[in-house]
């Protein structure tokens, strides 16, 4: 562990501790270049793993922190560096002076409505820029938001947020009592998944206690799964109609940004103006809310055009959009087949070199007045965005130029990249990666190789190849 005056990269000389969590222990930090005080992350290295596995560990902190890196909103604490010392990545953000807001609502107990929701907006603001850059946060909880001294509300700890797709790397990180079931059921996490932490997050600050509060973190986990929370008396009907609409167990039926966000403005003083007409319409909705659960969010706009949820209700089975003998032919061996999570499939050749061919799917729904194919679309799009900018050399990682593929989907991307090993300059890990969209499903298939030389690091034929027979084979 390193001592007070630490200097971290010849740069960033560590002055004190200021908390430690699961995901790492934060630091206070003068940067000596700048002469200006930071706030250092040091991300916990998961125990046991062997030398590949932290490497790819630490390869996937890195990248993802810089992704989270190009988010900007003043309710983003913003990253400027992520460095590699001690084989381990350590994230360089602004230091925000202030409380966060666990430790505001142990001092003062349950806290106004009108001030809750007002902080919900700021957290809602961060959450829809991570989002529209295909990012999620993945531990949205009261620890996590800072109070400034003007009363605005920060988000922080972005530098362990993860991508979209359900694949969320970091998902066994964050707090039971603040992780979306769906989480808990290592299912597939999407933007519904960070509304829920924030519902969460709103319910204790304004009741002073956790929708879901146990003496053991068993049966925390336990009751967000199978117990509704009792509705917060002390947020008053719109605010806590709205709250409880938000910690639905189903992620469908929980409101959506632009919901909530016009929602949290009709409460007095939480907005800029006041409106005169308040989007929950009548006490009698709002029992429907408590009574039936979220399903009673849509009574509301039950007048309201639903957009379209696309072709494919539910993702296909990805084990089912690649047959044995056709991952034999590609991989030019007899892989072993299996199921690493829901919505991805492998295919694994363990003789030497190494190497995998994965596949993953999944569906959108639609958001708001977007349509399920709609969504998918932006989400295509900001995917796009977010790999290209990764383009360059980082480290002992090198990624390619995202080029566009033909005759995959209605629209389709690849990216080839290359690791050196630890211990290497000369091989290393290959991935050519290829994204596709048809309708509301997007897929992704990685073709991975071990042990590989540097003067060849790229083979995107395997993957164009198999991503063309997996989006042949999608349903019609």
């Amino acid at each position: 562990m390193p001592h007070d005056l630490y200097l971290l990269a010849g740069r960033y000389r560590l002055i004190e501790r200021l908390g430690q969590g699961g995901a790492g222990t934060v630091w206070r930090a003068i940067d000596e270049i700048l002469d200006r005080q930071v706030a250092v992350k040091q991300v916990r290295v998961p125990d046991g793993l062997d030398p590949y596995a932290r490497a790819q560990f630490t390869d996937r902190a890195i990248h993802e922190a810089r992704s989270a890196g190009r988010l900007r909103d003043p309710a983003i604490v913003l990253v400027h560096d992520v460095v590699l010392e001690g084989h381990q990545p350590w994230i360089i953000m602004d230091l925000v002076t202030g409380r966060s807001l666990d430790k505001l609502i142990k001092e003062r107990g349950p806290l106004p409505p009108e001030f809750v929701a007002r902080v919900g907006l700021q957290v809602l603001s961060a959450l829809e820029v991570a989002h529209m850059h295909g990012m999620l946060h993945q531990d949205v909880k009261p620890a996590n938001i800072l109070l400034d001294s003007d009363g605005s509300a920060m988000l922080t700890d972005f530098g362990i947020a993860t991508p979209m797709g359900g694949r969320g790397e970091f998902g066994t990180g964050g707090s039971p009592g603040y992780m979306a079931p769906e989480r808990l059921n290592e299912q597939p996490s999407g933007p519904a998944s960070d509304l829920w932490s924030l519902g969460a997050s709103l319910y204790t600050a304004v009741e002073g206690r956790a929708p879901f509060e146990r003496d053991l973190p068993a049966a925390v986990a336990a009751a967000v799964l199978l117990h509704e929370p009792p509705f917060p008396m002390r947020a008053g009907p719109h605010l806590g109609g709205l709250l409880m609409a938000m910690l639905a167990k189903d992620p469908a039926a929980r409101p959506t940004a632009p919901q909530i966000r016009q929602a949290l403005s009709a409460l007095p003083a939480a907005g800029t103006a006041p409106r005169r007409r308040r989007w929950w319409l009548v006490p009698a909705v709002l029992a429907a809310v408590v009574a039936l659960g979220a399903g009673g969010w849509y009574a509301a706009a039950a007048l309201r055009v639903e957009p379209e949820t696309g072709r494919y209700a539910q993702a296909p089975d990805p084990c089912k959009l690649l047959s044995d003998a056709q991952a034999a032919q590609l991989v030019k061996a007899k892989p072993s087949r299996g199921t690493t999570r829901p919505g991805e499939c492998q295919w694994v050749v363990r003789d030497r070199p190494q190497r995998s061919l994965i596949v993953r799917v999944w569906a959108e729904r639609p958001d708001g007045d977007l349509g399920g194919p709609q969504v998918a679309q932006r989400r295509f799009a900001s995917e796009k965005t977010t790999r290209a900018a990764g383009e360059g050399t980082q480290g002992r990682a090198n990624r390619g130029g995202v080029a566009d593929v033909n005759d995959v989907g209605e629209s389709a991307i690849i990216q080839n990249s290359f690791t050196f090993y630890l211990d290497s300059t000369e091989s290393g890990r290959s991935d050519s990666v290829v994204l596709f969209r048809t309708s509301n499903v997007l897929g992704e298939v990685v073709w991975h190789r071990e042990n590989m030389p540097a003067s060849n690091p790229a083979d995107k034929e395997t993957a164009i190849a198999a991503a063309r027979l997996v989006a042949a084979a999608l349903p019609k």
